[in-house]
């Protein structure tokens, strides 16, 4: 891939890849490492980079691989992932902020895997064939565990609002 064309990509999708890493490390610094070592590794493979039309999946994957080697480091405890950004801030008329806080509050507890997996989907904007490229499943084991979020999702909201 030229420079050029490196330069569009990076430029296109760093903050995709930033929004990614931030939820996936401790620290707005680790957060910028994780990012600058993705299009560090990038630029590295683009040889063999082969462009699919949505390159968004192939960098996610590799910024899921960088989080990852960061975590086995020691660099970043993986039960604590920062979800707070998991869901957009709410635009105006779209609904309360409780209820956007009690979503936040399902999806952080789901398990981290769940919690990708929802994050990459609805955040990310990807498809199951596209998550299944980042996390290394297959589609169909994503359309599962989306739906079995989504039904962990509405049985925490239930339950909440049953306790309210």
């Amino acid at each position: 891939m030229e420079p050029a064309g490196v330069r569009r990509l990076v430029e296109a999708h760093y903050s995709d890849v930033y929004a990614y890493c931030r939820r996936h490390t401790e620290s707005v610094d680790e957060a910028e490492d994780a990012v600058q070592e993705v299009f560090l590794r990038f630029v590295g493979a683009s040889g063999r980079y082969r462009d699919d039309g949505r390159p968004l999946a192939y960098l996610l994957t590799i910024a899921r691989n960088v989080c990852a080697d960061s975590h086995r480091r020691g660099a970043m405890r993986a039960d604590e992932l920062p979800c707070d950004e998991v869901l957009a801030d709410p635009s105006p008329g779209s609904g309360s902020a409780d209820r956007l806080s009690a979503v936040r509050r399902a999806v952080r507890a789901l398990p981290n895997e769940a919690r990708e997996i929802v994050e990459l989907k609805f955040d990310q904007g990807l498809t199951a064939v596209e998550i299944a490229r980042v996390t290394g499943l297959s589609r169909f084991a994503v359309a599962r565990r989306i739906g079995s979020a989504l039904s962990d999702i509405r049985e925490a909201l239930a339950s909440e609002e049953g306790d309210a």
